[in-house]
């Protein structure tokens, strides 16, 4: 859960003041950090804590059902806030209530308001009393929930993919991709405040520039990118394997600013399985694509993340997949347990694996990638590395940073001794590793 903040004016007290609580995905992070800086520009008071505000909108998470239940608990919290004094407005919006938007005012009565994906407008218009002089929203007007040198940019809304286990596109529609133009306005806005690395995300980032049917793919945005100013490091994230192709390998190969890094969601490797889940690819192919890409990209980092307890995957198909893990030796891995969620063709598929033959399959394939983890990262022990500071830990006394390897919330940490400033990139030769984190000093040299 996550909090957007802005200093408080005590010039300003007649202020609105809105709080915003984003549950979910990155993706998620940015529709609440645009929001934020339209309701700052309409002149409300951003504050930190739910029980400083007058209005409260939660952003919620509407994917799988841990995910529902997280987002409904939120909720229930906030409407405590009823019965005291501050008896704050509260909104619910995005994911969740999209995917239920009319089944959930009738079992939350107690909330304001509902609303859906990308309703940035119908909540400006309710929160400042349906005014009909709302100017535009300003071009990349946002308020950073990240540390103010990275940022994510959101480059497509939807999806079109048909996977039999996802919801997504029952409730945010078809893939649609944002012109080049503004996503440029948007990531010089960014640099401009001092971020210094860029994240890119949607539901499928590979699939960026298909839906405009001219030819346009993610190597032409970031042909564009890499030109601005001040933008360090940019980093691909949700790539959907069917669509990683030559040109975007190419210019990832041959621009500096360009991680050397994918994150590449598999779900699964048994390919009977894999056309169950109707992800488009077979074993052959995925592991082809895997040898082009350690092939054509020196010192890549593949992150992935697998399914298991899907319905039909018996014991051998597990274990292939288990091997598959152990031979190729992914540099970042995560696993989840299959969630059955109603709307998805899956949902039909039958009986899944009993719960706790899942559980077990997600312990051993977490088990398995801490071997490797611990292995590939004591590789890199008298090594030096650019680091990017993310913040000082006064309880470790270190700074806490990472590698152009790791994506930030999501992947390891780098533990770094000596005098750094936030947002700097900086030489760090690692001294020690464990399963997820690299120690380090750093190396002025």
């Amino acid at each position: 859960m996550r909090y957007l903040i802005q200093p408080k004016n005590p010039n300003k007290t007649h202020q609105r003041r809105v709080a915003l609580v984003t549950l979910g995905c990155p993706k998620n992070e940015v529709d609440s950090e645009v929001l934020a800086g339209q309701l700052r520009d309409d002149g409300f008071l951003l504050c930190p804590e739910p029980e400083e505000a007058d209005i409260i909108l939660v952003n919620t998470c509407g994917f799988i059902e841990s995910a529902k239940q997280e987002s409904i608990e939120a909720i229930l919290d906030l409407l405590r806030l009823k019965e005291t004094d501050q008896n704050p407005e509260i909104y619910v919006w995005g994911c969740l209530a999209e995917r239920y938007k009319e089944e959930l005012p009738q079992e939350i009565p107690e909330a304001d308001g509902f609303f859906g994906v990308e309703a940035f407008d119908q909540i400006r218009s309710r929160l400042n009393h349906r005014r009909k002089d709302l100017s535009d929203a300003t071009p990349g007007s946002r308020v950073l929930s990240t540390p103010s040198h990275t940022a994510y940019l959101k480059i497509a809304e939807g999806c079109s993919h048909q996977c039999s286990f996802c919801a997504i596109p029952l409730f945010k529609g078809k893939y649609r991709s944002r012109p080049i133009v503004d996503l440029v306005h948007e990531a010089q806005a960014l640099a401009d405040q001092g971020v210094r690395e860029l994240s890119l995300i949607a539901q499928d980032t590979t699939a960026y520039g298909t839906d405009f049917n001219d030819g346009t793919r993610l190597s032409d945005l970031l042909r564009d990118l890499v030109q601005i100013d001040g933008i360090e490091w940019i980093r691909i994230l949700y790539a959907h394997p069917s669509h990683i192709e030559d040109d975007l390998i190419q210019i990832i190969l041959e621009e500096e600013k360009i991680c050397n890094y994918l994150d590449m969601p598999l779900q699964h490797i048994h390919t009977p399985i894999l056309k169950q889940m109707g992800r488009g690819m077979r074993r052959e192919e995925i592991e082809g694509l895997i040898r082009k890409l350690r092939e054509k990209i020196p010192n890549i980092t593949l992150r992935t993340a697998f399914i298991v307890g899907f319905p039909g995957e018996t014991d051998e198909a597990f274990e292939e997949l288990l091997q598959f893990i152990q031979a190729t030796r992914f540099e970042r891995l995560g696993a989840f347990t299959y969630s059955p969620e109603e709307g998805t063709p899956a949902f039909e598929f039958g009986p899944i694996p009993p719960k706790n033959i899942a559980e077990a399959r997600y312990d051993q394939i977490m088990q398995t990638q801490q071997e490797i983890s611990l292995e590939l990262n004591e590789a890199f022990i008298g090594k030096t590395l650019p680091v990017l500071i993310d913040e000082y830990d006064p309880a470790q006394k270190m700074y806490a940073g990472r590698t152009r390897g790791d994506a930030i919330e999501i992947d390891q940490t780098v533990w770094v001794q000596g005098e750094c400033s936030i947002g700097e990139i900086v030489p760090v030769q690692i001294t020690d590793a464990d399963v997820y984190d690299l120690i380090g000093v750093l190396n002025p040299s």
